[in-house]
């Protein structure tokens, strides 16, 4: 070997070779955010954000990983031409990276493909929910069918409404509070509150179904009486107590120039219980 000769790279050598580990990081921590996100139900654009980005991580790092060295044959100058061909000895290995680049990124791609797949079946499998009335401008109305006006509504009252156009349907129910102790809070969506205490929620509980019927207005928490799942009105209906793991969804609410209740929006999760 002269001295400008480089020694031969070994496997162990390339295996040494610096991994980018803060974006090796960032890609876990991203496709770790994708799946909890399908779990709990993440907005789409969300879903879409964590896993673009852990699929560029991932490309990225797929084209860093070193491969093994390949060999290939070659005709020693001292022979003549038309003989046999020889492996080259093992000093003399020929890489051939582009080959091996190839290989690994198709591998990679392959990897990617599958856990992309598996993501989207996931997502597009789980349970929406069902759809319900509830639109903006539709007005909150009894059992009766009245219209209910925010002023109305007594400091710690407590009703069902329902959409104006599908009064009773057990699905569109909907608990009306106004807050008894306190303004509403974070998590609840305060800009759908109606004056800092009126609050909606439905009425389905998140864990089996069954409708959230009670309200203690001393600690403004709602209950479930079929597994005693318990609710903070005050804080975004997250649970407090019992089997329920799912907030109440929040309904926003508005008033019209006439000062009646109506909805700004539909439910912006599924109402009553999630699989998946």
């Amino acid at each position: 070997m002269t001295g400008t000769d480089a020694p031969p790279t070994t496997t162990r050598d390339r295996l040494r070779r610096p991994v980018p580990i803060g974006v090796a990081l960032v890609t876990a921590v991203l496709l770790a955010a994708f799946v909890v996100g399908l779990v709990l139900g993440w907005p789409t654009g969300a879903l879409g954000l964590a896993l673009t980005g852990a699929l560029l991580g991932a490309a990225f790092l797929a084209g860093r990983f070193p491969g093994p060295a390949a060999q290939e044959l070659t005709w020693p100058d001292e022979r003549r031409p038309g003989t046999a061909p020889v492996v080259a000895a093992a000093g003399a290995a020929v890489r051939t990276p582009v080959r091996r680049r190839w290989v690994l990124g198709g591998l990679g791609g392959l990897g990617i493909g599958a856990l992309t797949g598996v993501g989207l079946l996931a997502w597009l499998g789980r349970d929406r929910g069902p759809e319900t009335p509830w639109r903006r401008g539709v007005h909150l109305v009894t059992a009766e069918g009245q219209r209910i006006r925010a002023a109305d509504v007594p400091v710690g009252g407590f009703g069902t409404v329902w959409p104006e156009d599908a009064v009773r349907a057990d699905l569109s129910a909907v608990v009306l509070i106004r807050l008894a102790t306190q303004e509403a809070e974070p998590p609840t969506v305060l800009d759908w509150v109606v004056g800092e205490r009126i609050v909606a929620y439905s009425k389905i509980c998140t864990h089996a179904g069954c409708p959230v019927g009670l309200y203690q207005e001393d600690t403004d928490s709602l209950f479930c009486p079929c597994h005693q799942a318990t609710f903070d009105a005050a804080r975004g209906a997250v649970p407090t107590f019992g089997p329920a793991s799912r907030p109440l969804p929040q309904l926003p609410l508005g008033v019209d120039r006439d000062g009646f209740l109506v909805a700004t929006g539909g439910f912006p999760t599924p109402v009553g219980p999630v699989r998946g």
